[in-house]
């Protein structure tokens, strides 16, 4: 099994864009990447965050059908009025979803969710043609060296059962329009299967901590005063790909202040 592997499903899961539903194509040689995000509610507080769902969208191929690169590495960087909240939500540790279905990775972490949805992809097997499969995609609260982390957990049973789990680490940037780091490396997590080539994906969790209503995503409207909406860069990712090549995108994203 050659080792090709392209996964963008949890990155492009945590762009969380603010604004009605637009689509983003990154293209470079016949390699396309395309995303389309949506947030509700599309009103937020000026002062402050609220609670926000994340719809995303995303397919991923090449102009002349050619099996994509290996993706290496993907950061992804999220304005600063984005807010990932944890504190007081459970944290599932990896040990209980690695090698493990969708059911039982829910039964011994769901109240750790906060992500789900589903995957298309393609196994690559020596001298075939990519064999088409699909499957549910989770997205659980985790720590990963002691640090807050993301875990994406990937499994299907066509044409084996087979899981996954990839881990995004979390961490804080001081300076700049942006205020959270998500960042992964994809070969260690996949080994030698095959790509992804389109995820749907909602991110959504409100939970109650200390007798106090919260949620793992929020967002405010950074709009200036007197003004009742906002144009913002709301995330810019990089990808890696083995081959040398890299990609970036810019999101920006409208946002309505909810007074």
């Amino acid at each position: 099994m050659r080792r090709r592997v392209l996964l963008l499903s949890a990155a492009l899961a945590l762009l969380t864009a603010v604004g009605s539903a637009t689509a983003e194509v990154l293209q470079k040689g016949n390699l396309r990447v395309s995303v389309l995000s949506r947030i509700q509610p599309f009103k937020l507080p000026r002062h402050g965050t609220a609670p926000i769902a994340v719809f995303v969208g995303g397919h991923i191929g090449t102009t002349d059908g050619q099996v994509p690169p290996q993706l290496e590495t993907m950061t992804i960087d999220v304005n600063r009025h984005g807010l990932l909240q944890s504190q007081g939500l459970p944290v599932c540790p990896i040990s209980a979803i690695k090698a493990s279905s969708t059911g039982r990775s829910l039964r011994r972490c769901g109240d750790a969710l906060v992500g789900s949805g589903r995957f298309w992809a393609s196994v690559v097997f020596p001298a075939q043609r990519p064999y088409p499969t699909r499957g549910r995609l989770l997205i659980f609260n985790g720590r990963a060296g002691g640090k807050p982390a993301l875990f994406a957990h990937i499994f299907t049973t066509v044409p084996f059962a087979t899981s996954f789990v990839i881990v995004f680490s979390i961490r804080s940037i001081h300076k700049g329009p942006y205020g959270t780091e998500l960042k992964a490396s994809l070969p260690g997590a996949l080994g030698s299967w095959g790509f992804v080539d389109r995820i749907k994906l909602t991110l959504r969790r409100k939970y109650t901590y200390r007798g106090k209503a919260l949620s793992y995503f929020n967002s405010g409207c950074p709009a200036l005063a007197k003004a009742d909406t906002a144009v913002f860069p709301l995330a810019r990712a990089k990808f890696q790909f083995v081959d040398g090549k890299e990609m970036s995108l810019n999101v920006t994203k409208s946002c309505r202040v909810d007074e």
